[in-house]
């Protein structure tokens, strides 16, 4: 189906650029072509500057798909009255070229619809901005963006990350190529484990032994173990349609992961690899149909409160586990902030990452809810983040980023971002 859309946007390419030619050049074999310009010179340039617009939008789709919707637009703007002037010029068949421009614009807008997606994305508060300072503690390879971290009491870092994820399709993750890395405090790196073609790195969570734990999503999407001595092996399959996506390691010890798409949040046994249902609800799914962003998104636990953002609904819900591990009904902790995941600082206060929206949103304990980080700062598509675990870095906020790959595409570099707030 994407290779059909494709031969689609290239026939609109053909077909813009033709127009565009036809009606900026008098060619004496295609005089006739003239006709269907408006009759004014200001209508006249303004259809021949919208069909040039169309064709170099188009091009540029082909390359940076998120453009690709509105070129389709643009496209079917200047059929409109290129058609209605071809039905009421006498003796000229010119009409079918419009049309085949507007079904094919049509076609393109219908199958690559990231661009309304983007636009349709839930809208986030205007907050008070109160930047800290910040360093780029390195910047990665182009085509590989970041998806989560975790940190531990030795001070590694371990970073979960993607290339070749394709925002164009439902399955984004066809040609995934997940990576969780390990950072040692002085920088050295190593690629800890990789995952199967078409499976993503998710987030990963570290276990008391030094175990990490990490969420993967694809066809049949699972929670993977890597053990101390690197060794990996796929802990839990979870059902069809499934998609896990943060992680965190509840107070009664089981691994609790958040459904983007299905509002509920598993309960994974880490000693049998065994998954059920901890809770289902409504306020966990996105919207139908026009969501981009997913639902319930990320997860930590705080005491015995489990906090999940909810990307869509740009909200924050609380929900407290009694001793019998059910969990009781839905608090809101915040709104108008569509996170992705978060960090939770001995104080109690939330760092919020919000990927598309490029910002960090600190949540001190009296509610107040406070940008720290933008664009200028690199926070430029920033996925997670966690404080160090070491006495050396414990204030530290480390952030990681896809470097803004809604809208940059395969030339996007994530980032680890360091912050001391």
């Amino acid at each position: 189906m994407n290779s059909i859309i494709t031969l689609f946007q290239f026939v609109l390419i053909i077909i813009t650029l033709l127009l565009a030619v036809l009606s900026s050049f008098r060619i004496a074999i295609f005089s006739a072509w003239t006709s269907l310009l408006a009759r004014s010179r200001v209508g006249r340039i303004l259809q021949i500057l919208l069909l040039w617009v169309a064709f170099l939008v188009a091009l540029l789709g082909i390359a940076i798909p998120f453009f690709a919707f509105f070129s389709a637009c643009l496209a079917f703007l200047s059929s409109i009255p290129l058609a209605l002037r071809a039905n009421h010029v006498k003796g000229f068949g010119g009409w079918p070229l419009p049309v085949v421009l507007a079904t094919v614009s049509v076609f393109v807008a219908a199958g690559q619809p990231l661009g309304l997606k983007v636009l349709a994305l839930p809208k986030a508060d205007s907050l008070p901005f109160r930047p800290v300072a910040y360093r780029v503690v390195k910047t990665y390879e182009e085509g590989f963006g970041f998806e989560g971290i975790a940190a531990s009491n030795n001070g590694n870092l371990y970073l979960s990350g993607n290339q070749d994820l394709d925002f164009t399709r439902s399955d984004y993750y066809h040609s995934a190529k997940g990576k969780l890395i390990e950072r040692k405090p002085d920088g050295t790196e190593k690629i800890l484990f990789q995952t199967p073609l078409g499976f993503t790195a998710g987030v990963p969570v570290i276990a008391e032994d030094g175990s990490v734990y990490l969420s993967s999503h694809g066809d049949t999407s699972c929670i993977w173990h890597i053990d101390t001595s690197g060794k990996a092996n796929k802990l839990a399959q979870l059902p069809k349609g499934a998609w896990p996506n943060g992680i965190d390691i509840g107070p009664d010890h089981m691994l609790y992961s958040p459904d983007s798409y299905l509002g509920v949040i598993w309960r994974i046994n880490p000693a049998t690899g065994s998954v059920e249902e901890a809770l289902r609800d409504q306020a966990l799914l996105a919207r139908q149909f026009i969501a981009l962003a997913p639902g319930a998104n990320g997860l930590h636990f705080k005491g015995r409160d489990m906090i999940v953002t909810v990307s869509d609904r740009t909200t924050i819900l609380v929900y407290s586990m009694d001793e019998q591990g059910s969990f009781g009904p839905a608090k809101l902790l915040a709104k108008g902030i569509p996170g992705d995941d978060f960090a939770i600082r001995q104080d109690g206060s939330l760092f919020i990452t919000t990927h598309p929206y490029n910002t960090i949103v600190h949540i001190p304990p009296g509610g107040e809810r406070i940008i720290i980080g933008k664009e200028q700062q690199h926070i430029l598509g920033p996925t997670d983040a966690v404080f160090g675990r070491s006495p050396s870095d414990q204030n530290t906020l480390y952030i990681v980023t896809d470097g803004g790959a809604f809208t940059g595409g395969a030339k996007s570099r994530g980032e680890l971002i360091a912050m001391e707030p």
